[in-house]
Order: C-alpha cells, then structure tokens, then sequence
C-alpha cells in the first residue's frame, strides 16, 4: 500500500480477497513486506510455493503513484513471488427510470409466483428473467441489511461482490449467482444458449427463497 485506499479502491479490496479467498488462498490484507521497508501490500495472497502482491489502483492514483513500476520490478525478482496491479473500475450504472425504486420482498415474492407460472406455462426464458430480477433485488436487500451504502443502479456483479465480501451471502450462493448471471446476460441480449433448461430456473427460484429465509434469520 503505497497510499491509504480511496472507498472505491477499500471496496474492490474486499471483493478481491473473498474471491481469493473462495479458490483456496491465504489472504492477507494491508500486509507489510519485511524486504520493503514502510510498505504493506494491499492484498498479499499465498498457496503453495506462489506469493503474490496485489495492488489496487484508481486510474486517479495510479497517476499520482509513479512508484508502481519500481515495486514491481522489486517483487517479480524474487523467486517465486509476482506483482499485481488491479485497477478499479467505477461501479456500472444501469440505465433507469428517475423514479424506479428497488422491489421489496412482497414484490420480490410475486416475482417469484409469476416465474413458476410462466414456467409451468412453457414460457422458461420469461419466468427466468423474472426470477432474475428477483434475484438481484434479493441481493440488494441483503447488502443494505448489512448497513452498507450502495448506488441504487450498479451493476449485478459489482453488487453480488460487495454482498460475499461482507458476508451478506456465502461463497457458495455467490458463486452460484455468478453460474447463473452468465446465463442471464446471454439471454437478455438476443443469444441461444444450448444448456438452458427448466432446472435451472428452479434453482434460481430456490436460491432467491433460501436468501430471503437467511434475511429474516438474520434480522
């Protein structure tokens, strides 16, 4: 950490390490380098013989820290050591309506029947979309229960990683989610997918159910 993290950079940081987390490595935050004196790696992750420094930027302060590329010549000299810049994208606003307002859980309920309806009416890729829908407003239910600000249109990613990174869903629903967006993503754009099926939209349906029983364990 060559400077104190902005917000956004924090946020990124904690995404990061619970996807690192998740794949098996040691994770460490904010961690001092004992061959670089006065610097602390924002991320140091760690599995076998492979160390590697994560470094987290904004495009801003990755302007005002010429110092990078000297760092990183330091650590990628070392046997098995690597460095690694990761910047930080602004979070995706989605396109809405001014007064489009987030659905509470009774909407998210009926979103929910109406999936199974369509689903039972043959219509799958409908009754996915739908469940979809309340799937993410499930999700941005979960991260403002945990008290943390986000922008009422961000995209489903940068959403679903805040939600892991705070223990708003577990790793597995997260990964899970992610399976599912790619799904949700090819679909909503004009694409075919030969693997989609009615099974999957259950387990979406299943999967939004299970998070909203977790929600009220929780509250």
């Amino acid at each position: 950490m060559i400077d104190d993290l902005t917000l956004a950079e924090k946020q990124f940081a904690d995404i990061k390490a619970a996807e690192y987390i998740g794949k098996g490595y040691e994770v460490s935050r904010d961690a001092p380098l004992e061959f670089l004196p006065g610097y602390s790696a924002d991320l140091l992750v760690k599995t076998g013989h492979e160390t590697k420094v994560i470094e987290i930027k904004t495009r801003p302060s990755l302007v005002a820290n010429p110092a990078l590329r000297e760092l990183e010549r330091i650590i990628n000299s070392r046997p098995g050591w690597s460095f690694e810049l990761q910047l930080v994208g602004e979070p995706e606003r989605v396109d809405a309506l001014e007064n489009a307002q987030t659905l509470d859980e009774s909407a998210i309920l009926s979103c929910l029947e109406q999936a199974g309806e369509l689903l039972d009416a043959g219509s799958p890729q409908a009754a996915f979309m739908i469940a979809w829908s309340a799937a993410e407003a499930t999700v941005r239910m979960l991260v403002s229960g945990e008290g943390i600000a986000i922008e009422r249109a961000t995209n489903p990613a940068y959403i679903l990683g805040m939600a892991v990174a705070h223990g708003a869903v577990s790793r597995d629903d997260y990964y899970h989610l992610l399976r599912i967006m790619e799904y949700r993503n090819a679909i909503a754009h004009g694409f075919e997918v030969a693997d989609f099926n009615d099974a999957l939209i259950t387990e979406l349906i299943t999967t939004v159910n299970k998070l909203l029983c977790e929600y009220h364990a929780s509250i």
